[in-house]
């Protein structure tokens, strides 16, 4: 009976590792998809095109992270999700950034229509004052 203890003991040894192992094959997995939906995510908020080739590059980097998950390159799976994660938080500076450069542009082409609207007003006001001038000295 201790015979089968312990060869019972032994399989329940190294079942472990390989429980283990899929757990953390599942939790890979799941921050591949994470990172596959804020990539889409990214995408959809790129509506001036300015980070298309980093979202290129995350897709290739996600798409290795899968097959290395899929050989159980484990440790190397997780440093290309550092990498996609570190990618994703400069794209989401990159999108602020050009939105800001947007409303600056926005905002210096009404500065100009102001200023052109009161050269024109300007110009309007001083050609009043002449022919108010012209006026009153003909009467």
């Amino acid at each position: 009976m201790t015979r089968y203890a312990t060869i019972f003991l032994f399989l329940a040894f190294l079942a472990v590792p390989l429980a283990a192992r899929a757990g953390e094959a599942d939790d890979l997995q799941r921050q591949i998809d994470y990172l596959k939906q804020t990539t889409n995510d990214l995408e959809r908020q790129d509506d001036q095109k300015t980070v298309n080739t980093d979202i290129t590059f995350m897709r290739s980097w996600l798409d290795n992270a899968w097959t290395l998950r899929s050989q159980e390159k484990y440790e190397e799976v997780r440093i290309v999700l550092d990498r996609c994660n570190a990618q994703a938080n400069m794209v989401r500076q990159r999108l602020v950034a050009a939105k800001l450069a947007a409303q600056v542009v926005a905002k210096e082409n009404e500065v100009k229509r102001a200023r052109s609207q009161l050269a024109r007003t300007k110009k309007a006001l001083e050609k009043a004052k002449l022919e108010k001038a012209r006026l009153e000295g003909k009467v």
